[in-house]
């Protein structure tokens, strides 16, 4: 009998702390617009949150679009890639896998508090090896007690998985403002407008429209976080006027944009 082929298993991306020598554990990068960190997986969890800049990240099932103000807890095993969307200062925790019981097995995007931002800057401080009966320790059982109060905010843009809706997919998670129409995106895919129509509606359940008015926004959301104008962030996102785009955030996020976002105050670290 033929053997079954068997795809690799997605590497461990070099650049993180899964054998980190104590539970909780921090790493601090600085990314340049366009860096992608590709497809890998953790062996721990891992809480990704940046004090500046905005970030993308990808699973198989959905995107999201992270400005300072929140962060994504990722579950241990899970496969994802990370874009950044602007120059980023990324602080990630790591969370060993014992330790992640009692925190959701699924991808949550959460509100970071000012008590868990400065716990997160103040645990760099300390050594990799930090002692766990001293200041170290007391700060990463402090950062797993707030991991298990974060307030979610369900602000996730659903993805497809048939290659020829996810190219269309990607391609607008790029570039949402991009205004082309259904029979254009279809060509591009190599589908016909109905079934394309009808891979987003079963694979998302969301319309083509629907989902595209979604991905814009998030996207706005995460702009607006970061500190750019409504006119500035409406323009970005591909509506003509400040009020078009408000209504749109309305709409789809159930509330005006600047009540919806929340833009941190900027700690050094």
């Amino acid at each position: 009998m033929p053997r079954l082929s068997q795809k690799p298993p997605l590497p461990r991306y070099r650049r993180n702390l899964d054998d980190a020598p104590r539970p909780v554990a921090v790493l601090a990068r600085t990314l340049e617009p366009g860096h992608t960190i590709p497809l890998h997986m953790h062996r721990r969890g891992q809480l990704l949150y940046a004090t500046g800049g905005i970030m993308r990240v990808e699973t198989a099932d959905a995107a999201w679009i992270l400005p300072p103000a929140r962060a994504l807890w990722l579950p241990p095993q899970l496969p994802h890639s990370v874009t950044m969307r602007s120059h980023v200062e990324m602080r990630t925790i790591y969370i060993d896998e014992a330790a992640c019981a009692a925190l959701p097995g699924e991808p949550v995007l959460v509100e970071i508090s000012g008590l868990l931002r400065e716990l997160i800057l103040t645990l760099l401080e300390e050594p990799a090896a930090y002692d766990e009966d001293g200041r170290g320790g007391l700060v990463a059982r402090l950062i797993l007690a707030e991991l298990t109060r974060l307030r979610e905010r369900p602000l996730d843009v659903p993805m497809p998985r048939d290659p020829r809706a996810l190219r269309v997919a990607r391609a607008l998670l790029d570039k949402s403002s991009l205004d082309h129409d259904l029979d254009h995106w279809a060509v591009e895919a190599g589908a016909s407008r109905r079934t394309l129509a009808r891979i987003f509606r079963h694979e998302t359940g969301l319309s083509f429209a629907e989902w595209r008015a979604r991905l814009r926004a998030i996207d706005g959301l995460a702009q607006l976080s970061d500190g750019a104008s409504v006119a500035e962030t409406a323009s970005a996102v591909g509506y003509a006027s400040p009020s078009a785009f408000s209504a749109m955030i309305r709409r789809n996020l159930g509330g005006p944009p600047r009540r919806l976002t929340h833009r941190p105050t900027r700690s050094q670290g």
